[in-house]
Formats: C-alpha cells, sequence, structure tokens
C-alpha cells in the first residue's frame, strides 16, 4: 500500500514524503516548490518511463537518452480538470526502430503505467516519439 505524508510549510508551502523516505516541494504557481497539479504530469511520465527503459532492455536497445516532455491543458474554472495531455518522448538509441519505440511506448504508457491507469477516462492522453542515433544529437 502506498503511503505519503504532507507537511504543511508556512504560507502556501508543502513538504511530501513518500513511503521510502525521498521529499518533494509544492507550492502554488509562483512558489518555491512544483505545483501540486504538475506532478500528476511528472508521475505520469516518469512511471511509463520506468516500464519504457525496461522493455526497451527487453528488446535488447541500447538505450543512451531519455527526454519525455508533457504538455497538459486544463480547464479555465475550478477545479482545472486537466482535458488533454500530450507526452513527446525524446529517445537516443542504438538498436531500435522507430516502430519498435513506439509500440514500448505504448505499452509502457497504456498497459503498464499506474497513472495513466488512474486517469479518469474522458482526459485525452496522446504521444509522440522522436527517435535518434547517438551521433545524430
Amino acid at each position: 500500500m502506498a503511503h505519503i505524508e504532507l507537511t504543511w510549510i508556512p504560507d502556501q508551502t508543502f513538504l511530501g514524503v513518500d513511503s521510502t523516505n525521498h521529499s518533494i516541494v509544492l507550492s502554488p504557481g509562483g512558489g518555491v516548490g512544483v505545483k501540486p497539479s504538475e506532478t500528476l504530469l511528472i508521475a505520469l511520465a516518469s512511471c511509463s518511463a520506468v516500464d519504457l527503459v525496461e522493455i526497451l532492455k527487453k528488446q535488447r536497445t541500447t538505450l543512451h537518452r531519455l527526454i519525455i516532455t508533457v504538455d497538459g491543458e486544463q480547464d479555465a474554472d475550478p477545479p482545472w480538470r486537466y482535458r488533454r495531455i500530450a507526452l513527446c518522448y525524446r529517445v537516443v538509441a542504438t538498436g531500435a526502430t522507430l516502430e519498435k519505440v513506439q509500440r514500448a511506448v505504448d505499452l509502457a504508457l497504456n498497459r503498464y503505467c499506474s497513472v495513466r491507469s488512474s486517469l479518469h477516462p474522458e482526459i485525452d492522453v496522446t504521444f509522440a516519439v522522436e527517435l535518434n542515433q547517438p551521433d545524430q544529437e
């Protein structure tokens, strides 16, 4: 079972600590920490990345770099629900084709990612993949 602790620090700043004692500072926009709503985007990217790295390894792909950018479109009014989330996986690897990496991303994001699975089904989640060889960086 997942367990976190969130501690209020004066003003609008909070310290979140996970079950393995790792921490993150959170605050509203313009504060000193990560915006709470954007932690969802970080969680989605990192959750899919963990599985993607493992899938590529099993495909005998040598991963040199992985950068994931995420754009989230929220409603203009409270509670500012996400409507669309677009992920872009920039992969630098050898031993892979674009099709293999796209399939790996699809599996990682849409089959194995618990964060993606926990999102409301009405949220439009899309992804794109850019694949380069190490000498094309």
